[in-house]
């Protein structure tokens, strides 16, 4: 809408501010992940907390609502990621889950080769993701489940979350910087 907002995550919860005066809109004051990030699509917010929680801003800006909140949806280190109407998140046990956002069902899991310190980044196709031993995989999105479709070895550790920039891929590690693309 015309109004920008700004929400704010800490150990206590969510502060959704004006960014204009820095007056409070609306709080969640149930806890937040202070590692994992909460992650925004239109007006919900799927927020690591107790598992993860989706909350649903309301028009006025001033309010929210709960739309749902399960603990076995619970991200690792890293956070949420979306693409399309569906959310994935990898646990601390290495499994990636879709998830249908406005809901919370669970669409599928699978396994992926762990552990993770960096987010997985999304297209509408495809997730990205990388261990922290460098071993990037990608997973086909859309159908009954995933599928890793490719992995590349990078052979250094990575702890970072991919950046995408003009369709490329930047990965670092402490002493290197790829640029990976078609």
């Amino acid at each position: 809408g015309k109004n920008q907002q700004v929400a704010l995550q800490s150990m206590k919860g969510i502060a959704v501010i004006d960014p204009k005066t820095g007056k409070d809109q609306w709080l969640y004051e149930d806890g937040a992940s202070t590692i994992p990030s909460s992650t925004v699509k239109g007006s919900a917010i799927l927020v690591p907390s107790n598992g993860l929680t989706a909350l649903q801003a309301r028009p006025d800006g001033k309010s929210h609502t709960q739309l749902w909140r399960d603990n076995k949806l619970g991200p690792g280190t890293g956070s949420p990621t979306i693409s399309g109407d569906q959310f994935y998140v990898i646990n601390k046990a290495n499994v990636l889950t879709c998830a249908q956002i406005k809901s919370g069902e669970i669409l599928w899991r699978m396994r992926l080769k762990g552990p993770f310190s960096g987010s997985p980044v999304a297209t509408q196709k495809h997730l990205f993701v990388f261990n922290e031993a460098g071993m990037g995989q990608v997973v086909r999105l859309g159908g009954d489940e995933g599928k890793i479709v490719h992995s590349i070895d990078l052979e250094e550790t990575i702890l970072c979350t991919p950046a995408v920039s003009q369709g490329a891929m930047y990965v670092r590690s402490d002493s290197t910087l790829w640029k990976l693309s078609d």
